[in-house]
């Protein structure tokens, strides 16, 4: 059978965030006013930590407005899924609206009705999204919120921003406890040189390697430079596992992430999203006295454990949780494919040309689906 032809071209992926927790407002998190940028554009821009837990926690924002210039909102076109140009003042308009696709819209549920439902409501413009959020966003509300992930380079250096699209209350039973959590799917990037050198060893002393990968991003301008195309920017992401499923995910990630020379793999993986402090424990050695409470049975080992903090350590990871998966009628895989030739991975350096084949590296849920399907070919290693 004929080896199927390698891709010179990146296309976008999946980048999308989903996180529940606790919304951190404070008296100057929105903007009185808008702001006017020289060439026109008037805007507000609006951030704030989603509070997931006592020590996590994700930043999430969302800027927009008009050109006064041209005053319009961009939109997409339900049937054509094309992109199309909306006058301004038509952006309220019922009529207007019905040809404008439902995922042009910011979905927003912050208001409850006589029988405490919620009431949704949505938007065209960030902007109008951002005056409504700042009547009725408050302090230690639990909240659900997801969006876009997007990458950006500035001064050489990638950033990652959290873009809201949906925002509401939770809305579970009466005192049921929410879920708080803070996840990305995210299409990832491969080569040869993704896994670690010595990564098994690595893996089995330290339970834990990091992966050199990278997304594809579009990319329209940069830095006033033109670009319209599809760049790799590197990320890492790290693989956690416990002494009792080194063999089990050693055998995942030689199937997932280790890939032959010459090829770009993708793959979409479902990852965790650690910003802010965790305990580290270290080595620590015991004293007699400690030994012979054990012994006596007066304080257990577990006891102990949680007691021997060497302190909070700052923490800022994307952990692996399990790959996404493709379902197709009766039949399901993992979202993975040997898909590009190394000359489709387009690094554009600040101030240098598109540089082609350069190596960045040289060492809403279908959640039940998923992790059935993952289950049944790791053996209960996704959980």
């Amino acid at each position: 059978m004929p080896k199927a032809k390698l891709e010179k071209e990146l296309k976008p992926g999946i980048a999308r965030f989903i996180a529940r927790g606790r919304a951190s407002i404070s008296s100057d998190t929105f903007p009185a006013q808008t702001t006017e940028s020289k060439s026109g554009w008037v805007y507000k821009r609006v951030g704030f930590p989603v509070k997931i837990g006592d020590s996590n926690s994700i930043y999430v924002q969302m800027m927009g407005g008009y050109s006064k210039r041209k005053p319009v909102v961009h939109v997409f076109n339900k049937d054509t899924n094309q992109h199309m140009e909306l006058d301004w003042d038509l952006r309220d308009n019922e009529d207007a609206l019905e040809n404008v696709a439902e995922f042009s819209f910011i979905n927003v549920a912050l208001e409850r009705d006589e029988k405490g439902k919620l009431i949704r409501k949505r938007f065209l413009s960030e902007l109008d999204a951002i005056n409504y959020m700042d009547e009725h966003l408050h302090d230690g509300q639990e909240i659900y919120v997801s969006g876009n992930v997007e990458y950006q380079r500035y001064d050489g250096k990638i950033s990652r921003s959290f873009n809201i699209t949906n925002i509401g209350l939770y809305d579970g039973k009466d005192n049921e406890e929410v879920e708080e959590k803070a996840e990305m799917r995210q299409t990832y990037l491969l080569e040869s040189t993704a896994l670690p050198r010595d990564w098994e060893k690595t893996l089995k002393e330290r339970n834990e390697i990091v992966v050199n990968a990278l997304v594809p991003q579009y990319v329209g301008k940069e830095n006033g430079k033109e670009i319209k195309k599809t760049l790799a920017f590197p990320q890492q992401f790290t693989i956690q596992t416990t002494e009792d499923k080194v063999d089990m995910m050693t055998k995942a990630i030689e199937t997932l992430f280790k890939v032959k020379k010459g090829v770009v793999r993708e793959i979409g993986l479902k990852n965790n999203i650690v910003h802010g402090y965790e305990k580290s424990t270290g080595k620590i050695q015991r004293s007699k006295q400690v030994m012979e409470l054990i012994q006596l049975g007066i304080m257990t080992e577990e006891q102990i454990e949680n007691e021997e903090t060497i302190g909070d350590r700052s923490v800022d990871k994307v952990i692996f949780k399990m790959p996404l998966m493709n379902v197709d009628g009766e039949k399901s895989d993992f979202m993975l494919a040997d898909k590009y030739s190394p000359e489709a991975l387009i690094v554009v350096e600040d101030d240098e040309d598109i540089e082609e084949n350069t190596s960045v590296f040289n060492e809403d849920d279908n959640k039940d689906e998923e992790e059935t399907n993952a289950d049944a070919m790791f053996g209960g290693l996704f959980k």
